[in-house]
């Protein structure tokens, strides 16, 4: 009977999936620290985990979200959203430091963020993002992951919704 009793509670045991300490999947929770890391400690994370384990290393470089990926996964019509909901002088900041960088990832973003607004508005941010003195990396840096954090908001908010990457063109 003791035996039967034991064999029940095991059996139990078995059938329900023990409580998970975090709701999202570790290549969310990983992605979503990285997305708000600074860049070198980002790449040399992702080339370490590429090394030790090929198919997480690639599903965390999918779950990852930074400046550089703004153009392909932000449509064109959500960049003047994005400009409201950004306070001016982080956008400033962030653009400065993507135009000055030397980085033709970042400046690019900065092009499609700007080539994306009025007219008279982009004028007047080239003209501003001229005068700027050079910008310290990890100023830029910040105000670069206060506009991802920004995209962040509006597509929990519903006002902005991003482009979805298609798989064949990462395998390329």
């Amino acid at each position: 009977d003791a035996v039967d009793r034991i064999g029940l509670s095991l059996a139990a045991q078995f059938e329900h999936e023990p409580l998970r300490a975090f709701e999202d999947d570790p290549v969310e929770r990983l992605g979503a620290i990285l997305n708000i890391a600074n860049s070198e400690m980002r790449d040399s994370l992702l080339a370490g985990l590429a090394e030790e384990d090929k198919a997480f290393g690639q599903r965390l470089k999918k779950a990852i979200f930074t400046f550089v990926h703004i153009p392909a996964r932000v449509g064109p019509v959500d960049v003047p959203k994005l400009i409201r909901d950004v306070d001016p002088e982080t956008m400033l900041i962030a653009l400065a430091f993507a135009v000055k960088s030397g980085d033709e990832a970042l400046h690019g973003t900065a092009e499609f963020i700007l080539t994306n607004i009025s007219k008279r508005m982009a004028e007047g941010l080239r003209e501003e993002i001229a005068e700027k003195a050079s910008i310290k990396a990890k100023d830029g840096e910040t105000a670069m992951n206060a506009v991802i954090a920004s995209i962040g908001n509006l597509q929990a908010a519903g006002e902005l919704t991003l482009i979805v990457e298609d798989e064949e063109e990462d395998e390329d």
